[in-house]
């Protein structure tokens, strides 16, 4: 439906959290669980390499929700190359459901390879990673105490913000978002990695070790 090389060339200009190595990873990601899971390979790989597609306009122009402007722009590219009209609807769902905050629940098998592979690549030592380039990006602070009201005042675009406070109100709940049986056992390892991190860089903080 659409190859690799295809695929990059709507992703230049992405910023490093979601540029078109992310996909790749996530690309990894969901063909491991689609194995494991029996899901339809093919819809998996055409949903994931167009799945950020509209990433830059969100971020960039504030121009709406990427998840849903992905999928309209998916779709657009699949009936151009003489996709099934049901294969599409299966793809541009997956793509329209990926979102952590989005409105639309992933229906389908191939909806949740797609959400389980995108969020298990903002955990563990990668997700460790994008937090501090993303923070980087913004001038944040590399470590600070957490508020109480942190969860009701979160800004990840606030120079207050900190990787510390974006794993305590969003990233440490991941895994419980999880779908699949394969995506919640890969998600575990990569909470408990993520959860040592943040514990021993506060510990190093502090002068402790």
């Amino acid at each position: 439906m659409i190859s690799i090389d295809e695929a990059c060339a709507f992703y230049v200009g992405a910023e490093t959290a979601h540029d078109f190595d992310h996909v790749l990873r996530v690309l990894a990601l969901a063909e491991r669980i689609a194995r494991a899971e029996n899901a339809d390979a093919d819809i998996v790989r055409a949903a994931v390499l167009l799945h950020d597609i509209a990433r830059t306009d969100e971020d960039k122009h504030h121009a709406g929700d990427h998840a849903q402007m992905a999928a309209e722009r998916a779709r657009a590219i699949l009936i151009a190359r003489g996709v099934a009209l049901e294969r599409i609807a299966a793809i541009t769902h997956a793509i329209a459901a990926h979102r952590f905050r989005g409105a639309i629940a992933p229906q389908t098998l191939e909806a949740r390879v797609l959400f389980d592979a995108d969020k298990l690549d903002s955990i563990g030592a990668i997700g460790v990673a994008r937090a501090y380039a993303i923070a980087g990006s913004l001038n944040q602070r590399l470590w600070g105490e957490v508020a109480p009201d942190a969860l009701a005042t979160r800004d990840q675009h606030n120079s207050d913000h900190t990787p510390v406070a974006e794993f305590a109100v969003k990233l440490s709940q991941v895994r419980a978002r999880m779908y699949t049986a394969t995506g919640c056992a890969l998600a575990d390892e990569r909470h408990a990695f993520m959860a040592d991190f943040f514990a021993r860089l506060a510990r190093e903080v502090r002068g402790e070790i």
